[in-house]
């Protein structure tokens, strides 16, 4: 082989070896390079870079809606829960109020006051840890129409009980506590301090210990005496001066007080129910009427409370005190001296009334007693307002049971007195 020979073989291989075959040989004819840049009927068109941009913002969006779907879902799935627990479980604790099972156990003193309504008596007791729920008092209340009979005061129940059998027991009258202040028709502020001095009631006190606010009687006495501060109606008026003493202003009532109450807010409340009865019933305005003054009034049906045991007699008994006053006749009436008798811690049975010393003597003085005797009621105010119509200057037990006899003529007032003695009626 020539030396151009190998040369040019040498040449040969190593241009295919490394570079393939000679792009002479690689030449296509016109048909064939045609029909390789024709493109592929199925072939993508490649994008232009501004294609390409706008395709990576599309993604780039759908990507940020989608997590914002993603968390708007999770809002709304929280939003749902706490919708869920503030409304649907109320309502739903509404409609299925948790209560106890039982009459309980342990003892609790719970207060009931005066036009508490069932939401507020249920209140109460759940916050005493008696019903579990307010709700499982009211649903009671509102299927038993003896509910509306509960009466105010202090009542002892139990821990843990049933709505219903909470219900019960308010409406039992064994389970009430005597720790209430209760001012009785007639009652003097002497009656009434006992009851503020009396030992307050605990759970541990017995059914039958008379309880009340367990005030010391320093301070109960201090505080009937200064008159000032207890809000007396400034109506009433001894000439131009206020009155001196409480009585006749502290209206029988029952006052449920609780054991913070001090006396002088008891009795402050005590003469703010005498001030609202007398402005509903015009008591004050009716003295007018009847020539005398508004404390006057006062007096006299704190006497006919004394005097008479049934309502019929009040307005006769008044009546006859103004009868007297008008012809200046002493009223000679044994309660007003009783009433002084008591003042002095003296047994109004141990001394004649003719011979009791002091103002309070109707026998020995003119006029009315310079004070109520006791605390009127409604009924005797409303017969103090409204004297009945006659002429009678006498009245006397006329029967075992108290109703009164009346009668303008001393000598039947004597016959009737005599009788009455005779018979045992509670005639000196």
């Amino acid at each position: 082989m020539k030396q151009r020979d190998r040369e040019s073989l040498v040449d040969y291989e190593t241009h295919d070896l490394f570079f393939g075959p000679a792009d002479d040989d690689l030449l296509l004819d016109d048909e064939s390079v045609d029909d390789f840049r024709r493109p592929s009927p199925h072939a993508q068109p490649r994008p232009s870079r501004s294609e390409s941009r706008a395709d990576t913002l599309r993604r780039s969006r759908t990507r940020r809606r989608r997590r914002f779907l993603g968390i708007l879902a999770l809002l709304l799935v929280a939003m749902v829960a706490v919708s869920g627990y503030f409304i649907a479980l109320p309502i739903y604790r509404y409609l299925h109020p948790s209560d106890y099972s039982g009459s309980g156990s342990g003892s609790v003193i719970v207060t009931i006051r005066a036009n508490d309504a069932a939401t507020q008596i249920g209140q109460t007791l759940h916050d005493q840890g008696v019903v579990a729920s307010d709700r499982a008092f009211t649903d009671a209340a509102s299927k038993n129409t003896n509910s509306q009979n509960i009466q105010p005061g202090s009542y002892r129940l139990h821990k843990h009980m049933s709505g219903t059998n909470a219900l019960s027991l308010l409406l039992d009258p064994a389970s009430r506590v005597n720790s209430d202040v209760v001012v009785t028709e007639g009652a003097t502020i002497a009656d009434i301090a006992k009851r503020l001095t009396a030992p307050q009631c605990t759970a541990k006190s017995s059914a039958n210990t008379v309880c009340g606010l367990g005030l010391g009687k320093a301070a109960v006495t201090k505080a009937l005496v200064n008159v000032k501060a207890l809000g007396l109606p400034t109506d009433y008026k001894i000439g131009n001066k206020a009155p001196v003493a409480v009585e006749g202003f502290l209206f029988p009532a029952t006052y449920p007080f609780d054991d913070k109450t001090d006396v002088t807010t008891a009795l402050q409340q005590m003469v703010g129910k005498f001030t609202d009865q007398a402005r509903t019933t015009r008591f004050t305005a009716q003295a007018k009427a009847l020539h005398i003054t508004p404390y006057e009034e006062l007096i006299i049906a704190s006497i006919a409370q004394a005097e008479a045991k049934f309502p019929q007699d009040y307005p006769k008994v008044a009546r006859v005190i103004l009868n007297r006053l008008k012809v200046s006749k002493n009223l000679q009436i044994d309660a007003t001296s009783a009433y002084a008798a008591k003042l002095k811690g003296i047994d109004p049975t141990k001394i004649p009334y003719a011979s009791t010393p002091g103002p309070y003597n109707t026998y020995n003085h003119a006029g009315l007693p310079p004070t109520p005797i006791g605390n009127p009621g409604a009924e005797a105010m409303n017969g103090a307002a409204h004297p009945a119509a006659g002429d009678w200057l006498y009245y006397v037990n006329g029967d075992k049971d108290g109703h009164l006899f009346f009668t303008n003529s001393e000598a039947e007032f004597t016959r009737a007195a005599a009788k009455c003695k005779a018979n045992n009626w509670g005639c000196g």
